[in-house]
């Protein structure tokens, strides 16, 4: 999803919609503007089930096999307490 087709789906709610996303393990938790953020990222580099899509390039193992796609991604982080 790019920032362009995010505001799009997020013009479709109103605006006084909560914003959340996915507990540590259970619930759902705030977004907080001071957790939204550009990080560069190595594209679908996860391979185990239990790992995000995409990861920070310096935390790819040596053993990653292929060299990764690096880009670019507005992360928007949750609001732990």
């Amino acid at each position: 999803m790019t920032v362009g087709e995010l505001r799009e789906l997020l013009g479709t709610y109103p605006d006084d919609l909560r914003v959340v996303v996915n507990g540590y393990e259970q619930g759902y938790d705030d977004v907080s503007p001071g957790q939204i953020s550009v990080v560069r990222l190595a594209l679908d580099v996860g391979v185990e089930d239990w790992e995000g899509r995409h990861e920070e390039p310096d935390l790819i193992g040596a053993d990653a096999g292929k060299p990764a796609t690096i880009a670019d991604a507005l992360v928007l982080r949750r609001t732990s307490h």
